[in-house]
């Protein structure tokens, strides 16, 4: 049923909820597993916050990188083979567009448990990835306070 399932992963104890879960289907459909991250894109950081804007953007970079790749080892470790991929730009439209390159049969996300006016602030790529998918969506419902309790 399940060839290629795509975990989007942004380094949050709470998106961290859906791993289990992803590689419980990946393990029992035999798919391949791909975790994404994608980092918001800062127009012209030279402009908006200068050189130091710049280098602090980089290291995030860095650091979402040596993330996955250590969530990728740990998976491994589960006998879960997985591929890692960082793209930068919109968070949803990444999500959307790599989900078509990589010709996912399911996306695998946490929905972060935002409600209220943190949700209506911040908007849920959860609920847009939802709406806009081609394909099927397994949406793994956390809130801030599973966060809370790690």
């Amino acid at each position: 049923m399940y060839e290629r399932i795509l975990l989007t992963l942004d380094s949050s104890r709470l998106a961290e909820k859906a791993i289990p879960h992803a590689a419980a289907l990946a393990k029992a459909f035999q798919a391949r597993l791909c975790l994404l991250s994608v980092v918001p894109v800062i127009s012209d950081v030279g402009a908006a916050g200068g050189p130091a804007m710049a280098v602090a953007w980089e290291a995030q970079v860095d650091n979402i990188e040596e993330y996955l790749t250590g969530v990728q080892q740990a998976l491994k470790l589960q006998d879960v083979d997985a591929e890692v991929e960082l793209r930068r730009g919109n968070v949803t439209e990444e999500v959307l567009l790599f989900s078509q390159k990589f010709d996912a049969d399911l996306i695998v996300m946490s929905t972060h448990g935002r409600s209220g006016l943190g949700r209506w602030v911040y908007g849920s790529v959860a609920d847009r990835v939802l709406r806009h998918a081609e394909m099927p969506v397994l949406l793994v419902r956390v809130s801030e306070d599973d966060d809370e309790q790690d």
